[in-house]
């Protein structure tokens, strides 16, 4: 849903930016990252499912040269259990 969101935005602000903030990414760092693209870099996005994981992608991209390096934590979902109701 939030990709159709930020499709919305796109119209107005940009393809890339507008998909980047329908994300959740605030408009300053997705118009730096738009004009970062079109001037031939690259965005990349990993996954990483613990900061262990994260640090070590950290420390890949740094030793090949990536710049811009950053990440952000997802806030936990919480786990909802359902109780069937019976409709009469």
């Amino acid at each position: 849903m939030a990709a159709l969101a930020g499709a919305g935005v796109g119209g107005a602000v940009g393809g890339l930016t507008g998909a980047l903030i329908g994300m959740g990414i605030p408009e300053y760092e997705a118009k730096r990252y738009e004009g970062r693209v079109k001037d031939g870099g690259i965005l990349l996005s990993v996954h990483s499912d613990d900061s262990a994981w994260t640090k070590k992608a950290k420390e890949i991209l740094e030793q090949t040269g990536a710049q811009d390096i950053s990440s952000t934590g997802e806030a936990s979902a919480e786990k909802v259990e359902k109780t069937p109701v019976e409709v009469a």
